[in-house]
C-alpha cells in the first residue's frame, strides 16, 4: 500500500483516473517505459534510467503512476529542491500518453503532486516547460494556479526526443505556490482565463503579437502590464514552417527576458493564447 492514493473521474468514458505511488522498482520501469512513450527518442533510449528513477522513489521522493482501467495512461518524478526561496519539490518531469491527453489525467497527477507535497512539508512546486507551447502554458497557469517566474536561454542544450530535436531549449521556470489563491482555487476546479480584450482596455500593453501570416511581431515597451500573443500551436509551425517556429523562438526570447529583467511575471493565460505579465 503506498502512503497516497487518489482517483478522480476521466473526461473518457468516465473512466477513473487513480495515481499511486510507486514502492517496487518494477513499477519504476514502467513509469519509465510511459516517458519513453510520451518523449521518444530517435536512438531509443529511455529519458531518464529506470534504476535513477527508483533511486528517487526509495529515497523518499516523488514518483508516480497514473492509471485508468489498469492501463499506465501517465507518469511524473520529481525530487526535493533548495533555491534562494527555501525548499520545495522540482518536478523533474511529468507527461500523459498522447491519446490520453485532454482527459484530466495531467490535471489529477498534478493535484496529486500537490497533495504530497504539502503532506511533507512543501508549499512550493517549480518545474520547466516550452513556453512557446501555448496549451502547455495555459494548463500550468490557469489550470493549475501557477505563474511563470524566471526564463533559461537554452536549458538542456540540443535534445533529440523527438519533440525538442533542431530547436534550443529555452525554458520557463513554472513557480506553483501550493496555497496561494490561484492554486487553491485550482485545486477545486475554479479556473480563470484571461480576457486578452479586457486587460488592454484596462491598460496592457501589448509587447508581442501576430501578424496575418502568423509571424511574430514585437513592439518595444516598460510598460508595467503587457501582453505576449503565442502562436496558438507551435508544433504544427515548427513541422510545416520550421524558419518561422526559429522566429518565434527569438521573439518570445526577446520579449519574455526583458520582462523578466523589468520584475514582471507571467500571471495570466488567456484561451486564445496570450500571456499576461504583471509585476507580483
Amino acid at each position: 500500500m503506498t502512503e497516497l492514493e487518489t482517483a478522480q473521474p476521466s473526461a473518457q468514458a468516465g473512466a477513473a483516473v487513480t495515481v499511486t505511488l510507486i514502492d517496487r522498482e518494477p513499477q519504476a520501469r514502467e513509469v519509465v517505459q510511459v516517458l519513453a512513450e510520451i518523449w521518444p527518442r530517435a536512438d531509443g533510449k529511455e529519458p531518464l534510467p529506470a534504476e535513477l528513477a527508483w533511486v528517487f522513489a526509495h529515497s523518499g521522493n516523488y514518483v508516480a503512476l497514473a492509471s485508468v482501467d489498469g492501463e499506465a495512461v501517465g507518469a511524473a518524478i520529481g525530487f526535493r529542491g533548495d533555491d534562494a526561496d527555501g525548499p520545495h519539490l522540482h518536478s523533474h518531469i511529468a507527461g500523459v500518453l498522447p491519446r490520453w491527453q485532454g482527459s484530466n489525467v495531467g490535471y489529477t497527477l498534478k493535484q496529486h503532486q500537490r497533495a504530497w507535497a504539502l503532506g511533507h512539508g512543501l508549499d512550493r512546486i517549480t518545474w520547466t516547460f516550452d513556453p512557446l507551447v501555448a496549451r502547455n502554458a495555459y494548463f500550468n497557469v490557469v489550470k493549475l494556479g501557477a505563474r511563470l517566474t524566471r526564463y533559461y536561454v537554452d536549458f538542456y542544450g540540443p535534445m533529440d526526443d523527438g519533440i525538442n530535436v533542431g530547436d534550443e531549449t529555452d525554458r520557463c521556470l513554472a513557480t506553483w505556490s501550493l496555497v496561494s489563491d490561484a492554486a487553491t482555487a485550482a485545486a477545486v476546479g475554479h479556473f480563470t482565463a484571461v480576457d486578452a480584450d479586457a486587460a488592454r482596455s484596462a491598460g496592457a500593453v501589448q509587447s508581442l503579437t501576430r501578424d496575418q501570416e502568423g509571424r511574430p511581431v514585437l513592439l518595444a515597451t516598460d510598460a508595467p502590464t503587457r501582453l505576449l500573443a503565442l502562436p496558438p500551436d507551435i508544433v504544427a509551425v515548427r513541422r510545416h514552417q520550421p524558419a518561422v517556429a526559429r522566429e518565434w523562438r527569438l521573439a518570445l526570447r526577446q520579449a519574455l527576458v526583458a520582462a523578466f529583467a523589468d520584475g514582471l511575471e507571467v500571471v495570466g493565460v488567456s484561451r486564445d493564447s496570450v500571456y499576461l505579465l504583471e509585476r507580483p
